[in-house]
């Protein structure tokens, strides 16, 4: 019976945790991975903007990457810079999440950031 009951308590923490990190998936999307540049083969795009975040074809976004710029304060904590590499328009969006888009100038590569301005 003690078995059975630790069976069940394990059971029901593993479906707890599996739910929590389902949510902390979505909220990773929405937060940490919005803009970001998934993927880039010649002029073609993979972008983490979607019809969520009010993505439509025809939209032009400029693209960001972070650049090291030297270490702050007493911490000595690195810092970064934002610099404009280039831009790409939307050409289909795929889904509420992902969009394809064209290269239109720069040197955009895989993790830099889409801005989509609204």
């Amino acid at each position: 019976m003690r078995k059975r009951a630790i069976v069940q308590v394990l059971a029901a923490l593993f479906f707890i945790t599996a739910a929590g990190c389902a949510g902390i998936g979505s909220a990773g999307h929405k937060y940490l991975m919005k803009g970001q540049v998934l993927e880039v083969n010649g002029r073609a795009a993979y972008v983490c903007i979607g019809s969520a975040s009010g993505a439509k074809a025809g939209q032009e976004l400029p693209v960001f990457r972070y650049v090291p710029s030297g270490i702050l304060g007493e911490k000595q904590r690195p810092s970064y810079r934002r610099e404009l590499v280039g831009a790409v328009r939307i050409t289909e969006v795929v889904d509420e999440h992902f969009a394809n888009a064209t290269v239109l100038r720069g040197d955009v590569k895989a993790n830099d950031l889409a801005e989509l301005k609204m």
